[in-house]
């Protein structure tokens, strides 16, 4: 059974931020921003922004975070390894549920090419 929260080992650590935000590529979709730079590490790595320019309230803040985060546990095993990845929320992002964030997220995991090969081939098949 999966675990209720995103465990350390895939949390990016603070001093990482920097680095996606300086040397990463970006793509933006309609509820959240993926900002993303390989890490060199057999496991991908997940940092969530929300920004009180964007969201005032603490609790959209806080509700922002943990759909993103979520969506990440839910739909890691669809990202190629090696990669670090930063979410940033947009307003839309709390709008919404968890099911539209794994959307989202899925989507601009394919738009980026950050599919890992068995769901790329799963895709080309059905």
């Amino acid at each position: 059974m999966e675990p209720p929260l995103l465990l350390s080992p895939f949390r990016l650590p603070g001093n990482a931020y920097e680095a996606v935000f300086e040397q990463g590529r970006a793509l933006a979709g309609s509820a959240m921003v993926m900002r993303w730079r390989a890490n060199g590490l057999a496991k991908s790595r997940v940092g969530v922004v929300a920004a009180k320019r964007t969201l005032r309230l603490a609790v959209e803040r806080s509700r922002a975070r943990r759909l993103m985060r979520e969506a990440f546990r839910l739909e890691r095993p669809a990202l190629a390894a090696g990669v670090d990845v930063v979410l940033i929320a947009r307003r839309k992002l709390v709008e919404g549920d968890c099911a539209a964030a794994r959307r989202e997220l899925r989507w601009l995991w394919r738009k980026a090419g950050l599919m890992g090969r068995a769901e790329r081939a799963g895709e080309a098949r059905g």
